[in-house]
């Protein structure tokens, strides 16, 4: 136990569930206006921000860059592959905000944990308000 020092920054997570909850609240009020909208909604979006916490804490812990990189690509993979399904359905929804947003959220849930809590607060209210 001694070679992976067991350090939970447990506020660090919250604030980067409630970034992802406050961001999903906002999506989740756009499709309700109009379903075409995109992908995600709240508890989608909290986790985008876990998986970027998560990932972040587990790079820092391993001493492993390349997690919270190689994370990231499989969430963008991911928002990707949802956006092309979803303009399947509505062939004229040409803008990926949504999808944008969950990539953003996933950076957030990282730089809380990369030691920049205030910094992803305060972007993260501004991407909500975007």
């Amino acid at each position: 136990m001694d070679a992976l020092q067991l350090d939970l920054p447990l506020r660090d997570f919250a604030i980067a569930l409630f970034l992802g909850a406050l961001v999903g609240i906002e999506r989740e009020k756009k499709q309700a206006a109009d379903p075409s909208r995109g992908i995600g909604g709240l508890r989608t979006f909290m986790l985008f921000a876990e998986a970027g916490a998560v990932a972040a804490w587990l790079s820092l812990q391993l001493a492993t860059p390349s997690i919270f990189f190689g994370a990231g690509a499989f969430v963008t993979a991911l928002l990707v592959a949802g956006y092309l399904s979803w303009a399947r359905l509505f062939f004229f929804d040409d803008t990926a905000t949504t999808e944008m947003a969950g990539i953003v959220v996933y950076l957030l849930g990282g730089l809380t944990i990369y030691g920049h809590p205030a910094l992803a607060v305060a972007l993260g209210i501004a991407s909500s308000a975007i």
